[in-house]
């Protein structure tokens, strides 16, 4: 059983969204990584957990149990209705989101509650971003 003490933390942004709409942002532990990310099916299965006052979900992938996770009315939401997870280190502007405040349109994330155009779209310590994209500021 974990929740979001449990896998959050220092670790690997992920985003949650729905129709491009960005819907919660969480930096995930290595450990639990793969659980947010290959999992093909969540179930909820609170009633399994009657004694814990949120929603709790199962992860599952290939048929088979991968964790039960703990958390909000909120989340869990989210997590049932499919979304696509991704990592935020893997797309430009993506150390800027704040959930609920930007969108991703396939390529790059949007941010919508300020301007971002003079700031960068990667950030100077990212491993994930283009090398080239760092080669025409030296």
């Amino acid at each position: 059983m974990i929740n979001e003490k449990t896998v959050g933390g220092i670790g690997t942004p992920l985003v949650w969204i729905i129709d491009g709409q960005c819907l919660y942002d969480l930096a995930v532990k290595a450990e639990y990584l793969s659980v947010f990310i290959e999992s093909d099916e969540v179930l909820d299965v609170s009633d399994e957990y009657p004694e814990y006052e949120g929603v709790t979900v199962r992860f599952i992938k290939n048929g088979e149990t991968v964790e039960d996770f703990q958390t909000s009315e909120y989340f869990a939401t989210i997590l049932l209705s499919e979304p696509q997870v991704l990592s935020l280190f893997d797309y430009p502007y993506g150390h800027f989101v704040e959930s609920p405040n930007a969108e991703f349109d396939g390529e790059k994330f949007i941010i919508t509650n300020r301007n971002i155009l003079h700031l960068p779209e990667w950030h100077p310590k990212n491993p994930n971003a283009p090398k080239e994209y760092f080669d025409k500021f030296k």
